[in-house]
């Protein structure tokens, strides 16, 4: 181990230059605390806040009712997330290269295209968030400032690379969950903090289910980058270590705020946030949205650093000779947050209608593929991938294009249509259960028991 590894082994502002090439073990650090506390930062945002906020406003869901299916849908869908998660440590690569074992060299791009294109819907939406946050809390005088700062400080942190981030989330975890506390006890003592409805108002299935589906959807939309951020740790940490850390950090760091979101759009306030801390002081509003932009940046910082290094995979399927560094990085993460900033500023100020339709296309094209991902990984391959392959042109013995994956990919996304319930389409099976929306279920457990029977009869 040379000197220069040495003293980059966890140190924050040193460049990182593995991008989506196995991370060396001299290169690998921390435990299960930095891991758990890495997913408790990253879920303490506006945008967990204003997702809690849906429970009440677009579920129809008394708190009651809203904190039951916070916690059971994050549940059940952090269960996946964390298996994803689990991958890292074994693999030391990326989420998205590690596809290519599923889906072949070319056939993996449809899946790390999709990806690109949420990290990007998710990227702008965030952006969208923090400059109404500076609209609420300073005016119009604003403007897209915060817009244009946010992207350059985003660049900046994805250049440093993981190291960075990952310092600069365990940082943010404690001063954000102290934030959203205190906000939600001064909507608790504020005029019109009571409660809209009864505690325990009982739901309609539908609203029961699309609260539920919230939760499930929020921990699977991290599923394609999870293990980008558990490569880092030593090998020795295990799947199962892993797998606890990133469950406890994600279930637990999204409740919290969420639950926060959906108690404050419970109540009878009709104003912003910042007006009900505007009432105890003049300088609370600052303060508050201090915390908030810095939540938007940590959660765009995640998504623009693992979208570029989906995009580093994308290219290098065509140049496999290309060993990529924090240069690549760089550039692929200013390309992306230039979409991003172009989208944010002609993006509408419905932010929860926007959050809640991502959602909605999300629970569509995720479901099949963390299926996939997780079938193969634990019940075909049993975690055992050839490196060398995952990095060539022809997919070396896993081909340009797996069939079966694809196959089972499209075929799951096809059996959702006619259990999709939302504003733009409500097929016949979801009709027949009184407009209550499964699509989610059906796309995980039908391409996921085919993809293992298919594997199983074509394996040698």
């Amino acid at each position: 181990m040379t000197a220069s590894q040495t003293e980059s082994i966890g140190t924050p502002f040193v460049l990182e230059g593995e991008t989506i090439f196995p991370v060396p073990e001299a290169r690998r650090h921390g435990n299960a605390l930095s891991l758990c506390l890495v997913w408790i930062g990253a879920n303490q945002n506006i945008m967990s806040i204003l997702t809690g906020m849906i429970y009440p406003r677009l579920c129809h869901l008394s708190l009651g009712w809203s904190i039951l299916a916070i916690l059971a849908g994050n549940l059940i869908g952090g269960v996946f997330m964390a298996l994803h998660a689990a991958q890292g440590p074994r693999l030391g690569i990326p989420q998205m290269q590690q596809t290519r074992g599923q889906f072949g060299s070319v056939g993996s791009l449809l899946v790390v295209g999709i990806v690109i294109v949420m990290y990007v819907g998710f990227t702008a939406t965030l952006l969208a968030i923090g400059r109404d946050q500076a609209l609420e809390a300073f005016g119009p005088a604003a403007g897209q400032t915060p817009v244009w700062i946010s992207a350059v400080v985003i660049a900046v942190l994805c250049v440093i690379g993981h190291g960075v981030i990952e310092r600069f989330i365990g940082w943010f975890a404690g001063v954000a969950g102290v934030t959203f506390l205190l906000l939600g006890g001064v909507y608790l003592f504020s005029a019109g903090g009571g409660l809209a409805h009864p505690f325990w108002q009982t739901p309609t299935l539908r609203d029961a289910i699309a609260g539920l589906s919230l939760g499930v959807l929020w921990q699977i939309a991290y599923a394609p980058y999870v293990s980008d951020y558990t490569r880092y740790l030593p090998s020795k940490t295990g799947e199962a270590t892993a797998f606890r850390a990133c469950l406890a950090g994600g279930v637990g760091g999204t409740a919290f705020p969420t639950i926060i979101g959906a108690m404050i759009g419970c109540t009878l306030f009709s104003g912003t946030p910042y007006d009900a801390v505007r009432a105890f002081s003049p300088v609370l509003p600052v303060l508050l949205f201090t915390v908030m932009i810095t939540s938007t940046l940590v959660s765009c910082t995640m998504q623009i650093y693992c979208a570029a290094l989906s995009s580093l995979t994308f290219v290098h399927t065509f140049r496999p000779a290309w060993h990529p560094t924090h240069r690549a990085r760089g550039v692929a993460a200013a390309l992306l947050l230039a979409a991003c900033v172009a989208i944010t500023v002609n993006l509408g100020n419905n932010v929860l209608d926007i959050i809640n339709d991502v959602i909605e296309l999300l629970l569509a094209v995720l479901s099949p593929w963390t299926a996939i991902n997780l079938v193969d990984y634990y019940l075909v391959q049993h975690g055992a991938y050839d490196m060398p392959s995952l990095f060539r042109a022809d997919g070396g013995i896993y081909g340009r294009f797996n069939r079966n994956a694809l196959v089972c990919y499209a075929i799951g996304i096809a059996v959702q249509i006619p259990f999709l319930a939302n504003a733009l389409y409500t097929g016949p099976a979801a009709r027949a259960l009184g407009a209550v929306d499964v699509s989610w279920a059906v796309g995980i457990i039908v391409p996921g028991v085919l993809y293992r029977l298919l594997a199983r009869r074509t394996a040698p």
